[in-house]
């Protein structure tokens, strides 16, 4: 019985490693990082016992996480570029910022939403920002200090890469982690930490991640959640009132005060120590 018992975890391990290599292997899901595509591989795994079809469901998966997010790299790199080679920050940053999803739907309002969350945290002296996507680009619109410090996040080498870039050029204190928010977060001493339309996304990987992550960024004296009011296709699906359900009983489960800011355009709250 015993060595049957071996045999079917041998069996699940060659299926598991099977699929960890797909996705390395992959030209869309190889630059994230090692635990991401482990613990995607786990959950395909758990569902399929041949790697053909895990293989397939992990990716499914990491198109419903990731890809349908993902970032016109092309056109990230040339925008790069001409920054680096003196093209003007606002109209690079804008051109860069309108790449991917989230970040183009604050442009019409960038300015205002900087400084609400300014307004009510206070100015921070450094910034950390989770699951970032291109959000560096917005610091030019942010109204902040360039000695601020800002530490990004984020699961995409190519993208850590490009905010390193940027960060370099623009001569910003600070840098970007390649690492998985839903593993340990690197210590840190910041005083604002950025979740911006991220907790969602983390949910549908990992139910609770939310809660979790909350206590891992313990220490941070203010967390600015945001949710999107619409969904990809421009639907509302009573998602604002959802979201600020969410985002209540997330800071009831933390212990945290909450504070919700004044813009329509995106549920953003400051969930804080005071």
């Amino acid at each position: 019985m015993c060595r049957i018992h071996v045999a079917e975890r041998q069996g699940v391990n060659h299926i598991r490693e099977t699929v960890i290599e797909g996705l390395a292997s992959s030209s869309r899901y190889r630059h994230l990082t090692t635990g991401l595509l482990a613990r995607t591989a786990d959950w395909a795994v758990a569902r399929h016992a041949k790697p053909g079809p895990a293989l397939k469901a992990a990716k499914r998966k990491l198109h419903q996480v990731f890809g349908a997010y993902a970032v016109k790299l092309d056109s990230l790199e040339q925008h790069l570029d001409a920054l680096e080679a003196g093209g003007e920050t606002h109209a690079m940053c804008r051109r860069i910022l309108k790449l991917h999803h989230s970040t183009a739907e604050r442009l019409s309002f960038m300015e205002l939403f900087h400084a609400t969350i300014w307004n009510h945290c206070g100015t921070p002296g450094h910034i950390l920002d989770l699951a970032a996507g291109l959000n560096a680009f917005s610091l030019p619109f942010s109204g902040l200090d360039p000695a601020v410090s800002y530490t990004a996040i984020e699961i995409d080498r190519r993208m850590v890469e490009a905010v390193r870039r940027f960060l370099a050029v623009t001569q910003r204190p600070g840098g970007c982690l390649w690492h998985d928010v839903l593993d340990e977060i690197p210590p840190s001493n910041a005083d604002v930490a950025l979740v911006l339309k991220t907790l969602p996304c983390l949910e549908r990987q990992k139910p609770g991640a939310a809660v979790d992550l909350m206590h891992r960024l313990e220490d941070i004296p203010d967390i600015v959640v945001s949710y999107p009011v619409r969904s990809l296709g421009g639907a509302r699906k009573n998602m604002p009132l959802n979201y600020r359900a969410q985002a209540q009983a997330l800071a009831a489960a933390c212990g945290r005060n909450i504070a919700f800011l004044d813009l329509s355009q995106e549920i953003v709250a400051v969930l804080s120590h005071r």
